[in-house]
């Protein structure tokens, strides 16, 4: 979330915000609105804790001098109930600014185009040349399912539509993407960590990107305070929790199963690898000082560009507007690869810088000479494996069928071609 002293002291800068991303900046007044009542609520604590103290010694100094104190007693005694009302609304008022803070999206970087919705994102640059094979491609799902490398009836049987069986040579192209991408994460400097899948509520709430991801993405698991993370993302900005860091950058990656609902106008409703409710994902993240935060971001984008150029992938890489852009996110990239099948550009990764964001919410700080700041947390897609995929089926389909894999994975895979078994 944002900073409250934000919102005090600058107001109009956060509807300003709120008003680019097409949203309703009422919430900003509502929060001034608790957050002064708030305020005056502790100013007359503070007045009843001294009224309190002061007949405590008017007391004392009238059973000293032998007089009556009754009336001054029956007094005291009237003040804990005042302040114990005045800190039970003052409670509820903090919860209601909770809530309110919790919609209210992360002020975006002065950069980020204006927009409202993702039709008007913008396109920043193209690399490779989109294929456009002389013949007909066959769908993904159906060539590798006809190859014998996937049963999507199991997967669905077994655990519903968006769950699949890779076999074989898929299940070693899956593989070799996740090798490749930790390998080429850990030569540009990233620790790999082995993070939990679960994550409990209060952790996950300041890792997501707001409270409706709960209902619209993550699984939770019964009769316990524990959700299945939708990225390692979620696990990785969590890791130092509570910590303050003493240096910076600081670099991790992880590969893990990734869990998502996928509620909404997309859904996961088609055969096939493109959306699924479990997928694997390899992910970058970084620790990082104010100053470093948005060049680190472009660092980490073309990292991952040149991943995808090393799979020979032809891609765009589309800047998300204002609109478009997460509560959580102050500047964010997309990289589409090209689907010569479907004849268009499709999102594969995101990279993003979330500034203070999570880190408010997680309570992640570093030192800065005797103060202790918030760190700024970005994070990147390094590959999604089951969309890359599906971009690696087509792109590199033959017309008998068969499947060239790109030169980077060869060595992972120990075949040059994926055939039918």
């Amino acid at each position: 979330m944002i900073d409250l002293k934000l919102i005090r002291e600058n107001p109009e800068l956060v509807k300003e915000n709120i008003k680019k991303k097409f949203q309703n900046e009422k919430l900003v007044d509502e929060v001034i609105q608790f957050d002064e009542e708030w305020r005056k609520l502790k100013g007359q604590e503070d007045a009843l804790r001294s009224e309190r103290n002061k007949i405590s010694e008017e007391i004392n100094k009238l059973k000293k001098e032998g007089k009556d104190v009754s009336s001054v007693v029956k007094k005291a005694k009237d003040i804990p109930v005042k302040i114990q009302e005045s800190e039970s609304r003052r409670k509820e008022l903090e919860e209601k600014i909770k809530q309110h803070m919790l919609k209210i999206p992360n002020i975006m970087h002065a950069s980020v185009p204006i927009g409202k919705d993702a039709s008007e994102n913008v396109e920043v640059r193209k690399w490779g040349k989109p294929k456009k094979p002389k013949f007909e491609l066959l769908n993904h799902a159906e060539l590798i399912e006809n190859m014998g490398y996937a049963d999507f009836d199991a997967g669905r049987s077994n655990a519903g539509q968006g769950f699949n069986y890779l076999m074989g040579q898929m299940a070693l192209l899956d593989n070799a993407l996740q090798r490749y991408g930790v390998d080429f994460l850990r030569e540009k400097g990233f620790k790999l960590v082995v993070p939990p899948l679960t994550l409990n509520f209060e952790t996950l709430l300041g890792a997501l990107n707001g409270l409706e991801d709960f209902e619209q993405v993550v699984y939770k698991i019964d009769n316990e305070d524990l959700y299945l993370i939708g990225t390692a993302e979620h696990a990785l900005v969590s890791l130092l929790k509570n910590k303050v860091l003493q240096e910076l950058p600081m670099k991790f990656c992880a590969v893990t199963p990734c869990f998502r609902k996928e509620i909404g106008a997309h859904g996961v409703d088609t055969k096939g690898l493109f959306r699924m409710h479990q997928f694997n994902k390899v992910e970058q993240v970084v620790f990082s000082n104010p100053e470093n935060s948005f060049k680190m971001l472009e660092e980490m984008q073309k990292i991952t560009e040149a991943f995808i150029k090393s799979l020979g992938i032809p891609y765009r890489v589309i800047e998300i507007c204002s609109g478009d852009l997460g509560a959580k996110f102050a500047k964010q990239y997309d990289i589409e690869a090209w689907f010569p099948r479907q004849d268009n550009y499709a999102e594969i990764t995101s990279a993003g810088s979330c500034t203070d964001f999570q880190a408010r919410a997680l309570n992640i700080r570093y030192q800065k000479g005797n103060d202790k700041e918030y760190v700024h947390i970005l994070n990147n897609t390094m590959v999604a494996t089951s969309r890359v995929m599906v971009a690696i089926l087509e792109n590199f389909q033959q017309k008998d069928g068969s499947v060239k894999v790109p030169k980077a994975l060869v060595k992972y895979m120990g075949i040059k071609k994926i055939s039918p078994q």
